[in-house]
């Protein structure tokens, strides 16, 4: 059995360090080639660079705009992921918690949200944030992300239901209500899940493209995908100013999941355990 699994690991492991390399090599040649002028690009498009040239970065945080994309992006993705965690983590305590008489078919139609593309939402996403004269504001899509809640609510209520009965039985007979049960217990047991759900939330909200593009008017208004955007539309043919763009775009969610990564692990885990 030993030898077996000194075999497989020879064999899988090659394989999984390739995997890795191809994965991860965009990523560090987009890095280090944000830190080459356009000539030294084009002179050796895979080499290192000579010297850090933070030109790049000067001019994209200058004449790019992009800090204020990046704050514009970080007020969105903060505020839509901290609703999307307070609607997600109440409705799933509500089902898991509650019986009355059409819960189950509710919980099927919230469940068709994860079948559905937001694309095809967009149309009557404009019609809807029209009527309110939310369009052009940052609460057009802050309300349309706090719409997203079946992946959270999916995931909160089978953790929900799988919470010991005789923690639920002490709680009552010390006298906890709903709200007790809810706050005190099941939130702190469920931190590993609420990391998972909200690095996954926090990741679609700061690389929603199609719902900025829809709604927002006014440049000031723009997204971090929107900004990248037009940036490329505005300097074609100066790939740095690119790259560095796209590393600003990119080094939030690598921290947020670097931060994260032991109670995304530890709720990842938890979730294949429990299955």
């Amino acid at each position: 059995m030993q030898r077996s699994n000194t075999i497989k690991g020879l064999v899988l492991y090659p394989v999984f360090l390739l995997l890795a390399a191809a994965i991860l090599y965009p990523l560090v040649w987009m890095i280090y080639s944000s830190f080459k002028d356009n000539p030294a690009i084009f002179a050796n498009v895979f080499a290192l660079p000579s010297s850090l040239y933070l030109g790049n970065y000067v001019t994209v945080f200058t004449e790019g705009a992009m800090g204020l994309y990046f704050r514009n992006s970080l007020l969105i993705s903060v505020v839509s992921v901290a609703g999307l965690l307070v609607f997600s983590s109440l409705a799933a305590y509500a089902f898991a918690t509650f019986r009355f008489r059409g819960s189950t078919p509710l919980f099927m139609i919230l469940l068709l949200g994860l079948m559905v593309p937001p694309q095809a939402l967009i149309i009557s996403g404009f019609k809807l944030m029209s009527i309110l004269n939310l369009l052009d504001t940052y609460w057009a899509l802050i309300f349309t992300y706090f719409g997203w809640t079946s992946f959270g609510i999916l995931v909160l209520r089978n953790f929900f239901q799988a919470v010991p009965r005789d923690v639920k039985d002490a709680a009552r007979v010390d006298g906890a209500g709903h709200w007790q049960m809810f706050s005190q217990i099941m939130l702190p047991l469920a931190r590993p899940s609420l990391s998972t759900i909200a690095i996954f939330y926090f990741m679609w909200v700061w690389n929603e493209f199609i719902y900025p593009l829809v709604y927002m008017q006014t440049p000031e208004k723009y997204t971090i995908p929107l900004g990248v955007l037009f940036f490329n539309g505005r300097y074609t043919i100066e790939w740095g100013l690119q790259m560095a763009a796209l590393a600003v775009a990119t080094v939030v969610p690598l921290l947020v999941y670097y931060v994260f990564q032991k109670q995304f692990i530890r709720g990842i885990l938890a979730g294949a355990l429990k299955g």
